[in-house]
């Protein structure tokens, strides 16, 4: 079976906090131009606009200057941070240099190690790298330029309503049954 050929973009999941950023990027980027990109996302205003989970909002605001009428100033923090974005826990980025990008590294054998980030080289060619629809991570650093902790949160598969789905325990039949059959389960 002849090899599959490398994609001529990559789908990359980039993963912070609660957020995930989804990126295209062509197959000959570098790490550097990923991590310009990565920058863009996160300042974008997109990011820190007012979200409709906020108190006192009926309707979206249609002329200039009506979201600050609708939030008023006292309502500042909305949604629990000063600009009223929701995403309160993730640092303000001035410049690439203020983050890195890593991605995890799994233990063989050892399915309740924590898991370890191995950080990119910024030099480095998405190509051989990196796998299509890879998942990466963001660590950022702190005032003294150290790097801070993965912070990253998984959301559960499962509802928060739904239980976790299990079959009705069978009674055991009677000898009678054949070797291999079932008897259907009782409604």
């Amino acid at each position: 079976m002849p090899t599959r050929p490398f994609p001529k973009a990559y789908i990359l999941l980039l993963k912070t906090h609660r957020l995930t950023v989804f990126l295209t990027v062509p197959q000959n980027s570098t790490i550097a131009s990923l991590k310009s990109e990565v920058f863009s996302a996160l300042s974008s205003p997109v990011l820190h606009e007012h979200t409709d989970s906020g108190p006192g909002l009926d309707r979206i605001p249609t002329a200039p200057g009506e979201d600050e009428e609708m939030f008023g100033a006292d309502d500042a923090g909305v949604n629990g941070h000063e600009d009223g974005s929701g995403n309160e826990e993730i640092p303000n980025v001035q410049s690439t240099d203020d983050f890195e990008l890593c991605r995890a590294v799994k233990d063989r054998g050892k399915a309740s190690a924590a898991t370890t980030y191995e950080v990119l080289d910024a030099g480095s060619p998405i190509r051989g790298l990196l796998s299509n629809w890879e998942e990466l991570y963001m660590q950022f650093r702190d005032e003294d330029g150290n790097l801070i902790p993965v912070q990253v949160s998984q959301p559960s598969l499962l509802d928060e309503d739904e239980e976790d789905p299990t079959r009705p325990r069978v009674p055991p039949g009677d000898g009678s049954v054949g070797k291999g059959k079932r008897k259907a389960l009782p409604e």
